[in-house]
């Protein structure tokens, strides 16, 4: 005897499947956010790094242009210039550069993980 089964009414084998991809899908996409989120932890450590070395550095390299621009926008609150660390006197720009982009870096690796952690699901963390 056959099963009649509503039109609205998922398959049981079908609802298994299609959890199946939206879980390899939330993987994907959590792997993909926390990897982004490593990449501008590194820019922001390369950029404080250039910063430290600007003696030995070509300012006028447009790679180093590059990297100190792209960390200028991905800083937040921990501006070298504006930030919540201000240091005074000697090397004082290195000490700015190195202390908040180094914040900011922690920060970026902390909030990729923890974005890592909500969408994945469960089954995967």
């Amino acid at each position: 005897m056959a099963r009649v089964v509503k039109s609205d009414e998922p398959l049981p084998e079908h609802a298994t499947t299609r959890q199946a991809e939206i879980d390899q899908i939330r993987t994907t996409l959590a792997k993909v956010v926390r990897v982004i989120c490593l990449v501008f932890s590194v820019v922001l450590a390369l950029a404080a790094f250039l910063v430290a070395a600007q003696d030995v550095v070509s300012p006028d390299n447009v790679l180093v242009k590059f990297v100190l621009d792209f960390a200028k926008v991905i800083d937040g609150p921990f501006s070298p210039d504006n930030g919540v660390f201000a240091f005074h006197g000697e090397n004082a720009q290195t000490k700015d550069a190195v202390v908040n982009w180094g914040i900011a870096a922690i920060g970026w690796l902390a909030l990729g993980r923890l974005a890592q952690r909500w969408i994945a699901p469960r089954s995967a963390r």
